[in-house]
């Protein structure tokens, strides 16, 4: 009958706080030999089903069948509420977060599953705070974050454990904690700890004599704050007056301490082999989670290599310690990170749709990543969208260029242009303004050409006008040159008739005097005077004159051929020391020179014979 000689007083508040529906649960049971004490937090979104109620109920059910503080036992009262749970579940998953105490009225014993909390106050101090299963109390544990911005962190509601889940597995039960007389132990949800930190709980307990004044007093300081966002908040305090004491215990306990030396012994070695594995296994769990959380953070920031990476790895531990759950929720993640990473590739090439298949794909496969990554997604769909509209302008502006359309052209181009500029197609900008420059050059050709055409058009009227005027001008001058023309024209010709009559007189002359060669010549001259005045009658008497120059010409050719042969026999046989015979052949031969005029020839022959006959008289 140990509660018949102990004294424990609970007093407890719960309420909805800023929301309409308190989720909060809290009940306890006080036997004779033990008592349990069971808060609850529902972390779902139901609207029928109370999680926490059923959670709290389920405990102190299976507890009151069979009171014990055996851990073992304990966790297994925690995953039969946990299947009792999920088998509730309608419209959506239920869960909750538990906090379980259980003492004997001596010691006590608690468990925690998510972010519900115990504290142990002894002598007005907090000595004895339990860990919430969350990333936040993962982060304070490795002192990345302070404790004291615990209850403000934004993953102080991320679970790493709670009820309602498929594979509950971390179940924390904490070891015997022996009570002293004047100990006060609460339990509290994360409305109370969000709100009213450790020194505020240790002031509240101050002098206080009941729990119900701590808890209305906590309360007030609360509500007094006005929170823009209050929580369900619920506290539950109990004063240890006075804790059960067993007069057999120090001897029973000497007893057992004999008897549990050997064994404990072998559970020592074995639990310190376990608890290094299951530390390390903590640790890596707790790192899967900082990778997801990283991974998150990259896919916020749009760096979804890195995302891919954190993915990768908080995948191989799941893999490593055979997490079924999280294994399939980071595989999809990792997956949807990989189509993500291969669309922007294709995005990058300009493969627009391909990219814009593949960023579909992803919001398909979306994993737990789904809604941190969908921003992105549909921001880079929207960049293809309007790649693949620039590149329909371009494509629709080069088809009425080449249909001679230029304006509807040059408006697909600015269109184009200020897309890319939008959404800094660096590529696609260029090639606008490039086929706009083109555009825009031809047009200044065309105006360029068109004023030279206007020019010259000018120009040319100019041209014909000035050439009209000269024309006429030159008609005038080509007339009086004319008139003089004929004038000069008759008076030389009348002074070349008058030539060619003097060159025919020179040609008689010289035929006269049997210079044939001079005489054809001035008849051949005289031929073509006349000739070029027309007196054709009068030139060919001339023709005929010219036939007989050429055969007295020919007559005088082989008259000198014999002269010349009769010298060159002479100089022969003079040579070969016949003078009188060179002398005969060199009288033959200037004979024949005189009658043909060959005076140089005559004189030559002299000469000769003058040196033959001096030859002769030496020689008689």
């Amino acid at each position: 009958m140990r509660k018949l000689n102990s004294k424990f007083k609970t007093n407890f508040i719960s309420e909805e706080g800023a929301f309409l529906q308190n989720k909060d649960y809290f009940a306890f049971i006080e036997l004779d030999d033990y008592a349990c004490y069971v808060i609850a937090d529902g972390i779902d979104d139901d609207k029928e089903l109370e999680s926490a109620k059923i959670a709290v109920t389920a405990f102190i059910r299976n507890f009151t069948a069979k009171p014990t503080m055996n851990k073992f036992i304990i966790k297994k009262y925690l995953k039969s509420v946990n299947e009792e749970l999920i088998l509730s579940s309608k419209y959506v998953r239920l869960k909750a977060s538990i906090t379980v105490v259980i003492t004997n009225y001596s010691k006590l014993i608690y468990s925690i599953i998510g972010n519900t909390r115990f504290y142990l106050f002894k002598d007005g101090y907090l000595r004895l705070k339990s860990k919430d299963q969350s990333l936040t109390q993962e982060l304070v544990d490795k002192e990345i974050i302070p404790l004291d911005k615990m209850s403000k962190h934004a993953e102080r509601n991320n679970l790493s454990s709670y009820l309602g889940k498929n594979d509950l597995s971390n179940i924390y039960v904490s070891k015997k904690i022996k009570l002293s007389d004047g100990d006060v132990f609460a339990l509290l949800t994360k409305g109370i700890w969000e709100n009213c930190d450790d020194k505020e709980m240790e002031d509240a307990l101050e002098g206080a004599k009941d729990p119900k004044d701590v808890t209305d007093n906590i309360e007030d300081m609360i509500l007094s704050r006005q929170p823009k966002k209050l929580e369900n908040y619920t506290l539950a305090l109990t004063f240890v007056e006075k804790a059960y004491i067993n007069p057999k215990q120090k001897e029973r306990i000497k007893k057992i301490i004999l008897a549990s030396i050997p064994i404990l012994l072998i559970i020592t070695i074995g639990l310190v082999a376990f608890n290094v594995k299951r530390h390390q296994k903590l640790n890596n769990i707790a790192t899967m989670s900082e990778c997801k959380t990283n991974a998150q953070d990259y896919m916020k920031d749009g760096n979804i290599q890195r995302a891919n990476e954190e993915y990768k790895k908080a995948l191989d531990i799941a893999k490593k310690y055979k997490l079924k759950n999280d294994s399939k929720t980071l595989d999809e993640d990792y997956k949807y990170t990989e189509i993500i990473m291969e669309a922007d590739k294709n995005l990058e090439k300009k493969k627009y749709e391909d990219a814009l298949d593949k960023y579909i794909l992803a919001l398909e496969k979306a994993g737990d990543a789904g809604s941190v990554g969908r921003e992105y997604i549909f921001k880079k769909i929207n960049i293809v969208k309007n790649c693949i509209t620039v590149a329909d302008l371009l494509a629709l502006g080069d088809k009425h260029l080449e249909g001679g359309d230029s304006a509807a052209a040059e408006a697909n181009y600015l269109e184009a242009k200020k897309l890319a500029l939008d959404y800094y197609l660096k590529d696609e900008k260029k090639e606008a303004m490039d086929k706009l420059q083109k555009i825009y050059d031809q047009k200044a050709a065309d105006a360029e050409k068109e004023k030279a055409d206007k020019d010259k058009a000018a120009a040319d009227k100019k041209q014909a006008e000035d050439a009209a005027s000269k024309a006429k001008e030159d008609g005038k001058k080509q007339e009086e040159e004319n008139a003089k023309n004929a004038k000069e024209e008759k008076k030389a010709a009348e002074e070349l008739q008058n030539k060619a009559i003097d060159l025919r007189k020179n040609g008689d002359l010289k035929y006269v005097a049997g210079d044939y060669v001079s005489a054809k010549m001035y008849y051949a001259l005289a031929k073509e005077a006349f000739e070029s005045i027309n007196s054709h009658s009068l030139a060919n008497e001339l023709q005929e004159k010219i036939t007989l120059m050429d055969k007295k010409i020919n007559d005088v050719s082989d008259k000198k051929r014999e002269a010349d042969q009769y010298s060159q026999e002479a100089n022969k046989r003079y040579v070969s020391g016949d003078a009188n015979s060179a002398k005969v052949l060199y009288l033959l031969a200037k004979d024949i020179y005189n009658q043909l005029g060959m005076t140089d020839e005559a004189s030559k022959v002299d000469e000769k014979l003058a040196i033959v006959e001096k030859s002769i008289g030496q020689g008689q």
